[in-house]
């Protein structure tokens, strides 16, 4: 086994854990788990990891979420990543590799996880779950959902919670007509109806300007609503004279 530390990376739901996992089966070594999502700073897991990086036995030791961690917790996995076991293999796994410290960057080699095609959904769904309507689920996921975890979302409501299911297909279809005739004056209604904003967002987001905006509102960790309203007011306001 390679132990040289690897940086897995990937949008939420693409498999990251699903592939640490079944790596760990596949080479059958020992996996521990430090979720760094829920200790930023280390402060519970210094010491663990301390243990588990001198470990004389093959080891695996998945940082979940390492690009959460602080830039004082960086500093203290770049030493630990320098003077670690030579039987023990880092796997810090992240969204965003790009918040990772140079340094810890260069000592680590980085496997990339794209989102699922719907290909990819199917074939897992097909191989997991027996009985499910996959059609159903096809129909209700758009593009940019696709990952595995709504889809096992999706499977477990379909065969545990029909009528819940049943709803949350219903929804969906208010929200998809609800779509082609957005107004800023309904979005009480919206917020009250539980409408997805993201959803309702991604429907406007071919007008330039809108974009733009939509691109500093995440940036800046805006909420969606207040941008959806923001964008609606700024259409119906805006003449075709004024847009050219």
């Amino acid at each position: 086994m390679d132990t040289t530390p690897m940086i897995l990376t990937g949008p939420p739901g693409c498999g990251k854990s699903h592939w640490i996992q079944q790596y760990a089966d596949s080479v059958k070594k020992q996996l521990f788990v430090c979720p760094c999502r829920k200790d930023r700073t280390l402060r519970d897991g210094r010491q663990k990891l301390h243990v588990w990086a001198r470990r004389t036995e093959p080891a695996i030791l998945w940082l979940e979420g390492a690009d959460d961690l602080t830039p004082e917790a960086q500093a203290f996995l770049r030493r630990i990543l320098e003077t670690h076991a030579s039987d023990v293999l880092f796997i810090l796994e992240c969204r965003d590799a790009g918040r990772l410290q140079e340094p810890i960057r260069s000592r680590c080699v980085i496997k990339k996880i794209y989102q699922p095609s719907w290909y990819n959904l199917e074939e897992f769904l097909v191989k997991t779950y027996h009985g499910l309507c996959i059609i159903e689920i096809k129909n209700y996921l758009k593009k940019n959902e696709y990952s595995y975890r709504r889809a096992i979302q999706c499977a477990f409501l379909q065969l545990q919670y029909p009528d819940i299911w049943k709803q949350t297909i219903e929804h969906r279809s208010l929200e998809n007509i609800e779509i082609d005739t957005l107004s800023a004056n309904n979005l009480v209604n919206y917020i009250n109806t539980g409408f997805n904003p993201e959803t309702l967002t991604l429907s406007l987001l071919s007008n330039e300007s809108i974009l733009k905006d939509y691109g500093n509102c995440i940036e800046l960790s805006g909420s969606l609503w207040a941008f959806l309203g923001s964008a609606l007011y700024k259409l119906s306001s805006t003449t075709p004279n004024q847009e050219e």
